[in-house]
């Protein structure tokens, strides 16, 4: 997975200590188990809740495709991330927020806290780089069904890759019942 975002803005969000976690520190949290939502359709938001360094934190990015082909671009990073207090001063004052940190804490002494969750979003397992080498020929073919399809080349091998596993788990279960069938006659 690869990542895109300002050094600048990272510094600004380590030395923030409601954030206290730069861009680069955020990473780790694909490399865990990690929950993931969307935060919006337009622009194709996602928020995504993790641990890094023994700490429960949420990182906010947009799905974008460059000429090297999908990338993720980190938004905001932090152990929470609040509401301007003073927002509509009228209207009664919500429930105070509960960190990402103390629900955390909750979990780990195994109380409920499903609650705190939409059920919207999924758990999803780390990510995991792999390195291919493919001929130049079955490139070019990959690049010309990725352009029919308007993705990017990672996404075809993906959706082709997902396809055979599946085409193979369809063929070793109709072999399995082949086999039991074979066994009650």
């Amino acid at each position: 997975m690869r990542f895109k975002f300002d050094l600048k803005k990272s510094d600004k969000l380590r030395k923030n200590p409601k954030r206290s976690i730069g861009f680069e520190e955020a990473q780790e949290i694909w490399t865990h188990p990690y929950y993931l939502d969307c935060r919006s359709d337009i622009p194709e938001q996602f928020r995504a809740i993790g641990w890094v360094k023994g700490d429960l934190y949420s990182v906010i990015f947009e799905v974008g495709e460059d000429a090297e082909g999908e990338y993720h671009h980190l938004i905001r990073s932090g152990k929470q991330l609040r509401r301007n207090e003073n927002f509509m001063k009228k209207t009664p004052k919500p429930r105070k927020p509960v960190s990402a940190e103390s629900i955390g804490k909750r979990a780990e002494r195994g109380e409920d806290v499903s609650r705190y969750f939409t059920n919207a979003g999924r758990m999803m397992p780390p990510v995991q780089r792999v390195n291919v080498d493919f001929a130049q020929d079955m490139l070019h073919e990959l690049d010309v069904a990725a352009r029919d399809l308007n993705v990017s080349r990672q996404a075809v091998i993906k959706v082709f890759v997902r396809q055979a596993l599946n085409q193979h788990y369809l063929a070793q279960k109709a072999r399995d019942e082949k086999t039991a069938t074979k066994r009650l006659n």
